[in-house]
Parts: structure tokens; sequence; C-alpha cells
């Protein structure tokens, strides 16, 4: 059955970061901008009194400017983020009022870390970089990053989550990052499924992440996403940790 969305209850409270498989939200200090945007083409004649535009059509998508604590324990920031220059799957998700859940919005990118600096933020040493789209992982179904979280949970069983209503199917392709933040001798098939009436399922993409180690991945395809979608993990052993985001063009 398709969840419910929580409204305009979204705070930095309950945002979530997660790059690669490792969650930073508690090192996490501050964001500056999600990049999601064309360009302008400006389109005015001489005896025209009004400058008007078309899009370039050219997306801008990253983010720039997160800056956090510099915690040097190991697989947190310092120990993630100490080299610029490398190739990853970054999620931010915007929980509603509580821990991000389905549908949550979710901002999704398979990212290259462009930079890393280093400064004191009110006496506390801080890390600051952007996450651009990487060229290595382009898609042109990845274009959008604009999405929703499908999974956000530990998984100890077989389990069909909740789906997602989006209300009228497309044709245009969709993407979709996983992270394996935790694992337990895990040995699980994650797939997205896709459907017309949220009853009748069939398979969208399957993720070749088995959540056995802590890692993440950038899945896409072309096509026609259905009107509904969600998760399913399928287990075979042991217990894992997941974060699915989604997104369609």
């Amino acid at each position: 059955m398709a969840a419910t969305s929580s409204g305009k209850d979204k705070i930095l409270r309950w945002t979530r970061i997660i790059v690669g498989g490792y969650d930073l939200s508690g090192d996490a200090r501050t964001f500056s901008t999600f990049e999601n945007q064309f360009g302008a083409a400006n389109v005015h004649g001489i005896n025209e009194e009004l400058v008007n535009y078309l899009s370039d059509g050219v997306r801008e998508v990253g983010i720039s400017g997160f800056r956090c604590l510099m915690n040097d324990t190991t697989n947190r920031s310092m120990d993630l983020l100490d080299t610029g220059d490398v190739a990853n799957q970054i999620s931010v998700l915007f929980g509603g009022g509580g821990e991000p859940a389905i549908p949550d919005p979710a901002y999704l990118l398979p990212s290259r870390e462009m930079r890393i600096g280093t400064s004191f933020d009110a006496s506390v040493g801080v890390l600051d970089t952007d996450f651009l789209f990487d060229s290595a992982q382009y898609d042109a179904n990845s274009s959008n990053p604009l999405g929703v979280v499908l999974a956000n949970q530990q998984y100890t069983t077989t389990t069909q989550s909740a789906s997602h209503d989006n209300e009228a199917a497309t044709t245009n392709g969709w993407h979709a990052n996983l992270h394996v933040t935790a694992t337990a001798s895990g040995d699980y098939a994650f797939t997205i499924e896709h459907s017309t009436d949220d009853s009748g399922w069939a398979t969208l993409g399957t993720f070749v992440a088995d959540g056995s180690t802590v890692t993440s991945e950038h899945l896409s395809g072309s096509g026609t996403a259905n009107q509904y979608v969600r998760f399913v993990a399928t287990r075979t052993a042991g217990t894992a940790t997941i974060v699915c985001t989604f997104a369609r063009n």
C-alpha cells in the first residue's frame, strides 16, 4: 500500500546525509545549496520590450557548501572525505518530523567530491566540501536529483516495503541509490519494483550489492516507470541496514 507523505514538517534536525556506505549525519554541520537548475538562453529581439528566455537544456546538479565536524574516528568524516576527486554515491534524506521514512523527499547523486577544505567554526575543527555529478558515472537517466526515500531501516526478514505513488507513469527513465550502512552476515537480493495499480508488481531494477558489506551503488534505467514503486529486500541470511533513494525524470 502506498505510504502517505508527511507534509511541510521538514527541519534540519531530521535531515540525514549518507555518503557511500556511511551515515555522516552525526558529523554534519550545514549545507549551502542543493543545485537543480537550467541555464537561460536569451531569445530577446530588438523590437521586444520584454527580455525573454528559453532553457538552454543543460541541467546543473550538485551539493555545494557541505560542512561537517572534523571527526577522525575510523569511517567518519575525516576518514571518508580527506581526499578530493573521489567518486561516490550520496543521498540526502529530508525527514518529516522524525527519521526519514517512505516517501519523504530525497536528493540523490552519483557524485564526485571536488574539494576538501579545513578550518575552524566556533573554535571547532570542520571540513568543507562540494559534491558534483560524476562524469565517470554519467547516465542520462540520472539527471533529476530530486526524489523520494524508498527504504531507511534494518532488514531482518524478506520485506516488501510500503510503496510510493508517483500519481502517473513516466517514459523518461529513473535512477536510484542504494546504501548498505551496516551488516551482520547479510545476504539479500535488493530490487525496485513498479506497478500500475499498487497490487501487481514487476521488477524495475536489481542492485548488484547483496548486503554482505558496507557499500553503495547507483542504478538507473530507461523507459517506463509505472505509477507505483517500492523497495524489496529478499533475505537469504543475516541482517542489513539499508537506505534507498529513488527519482524519476
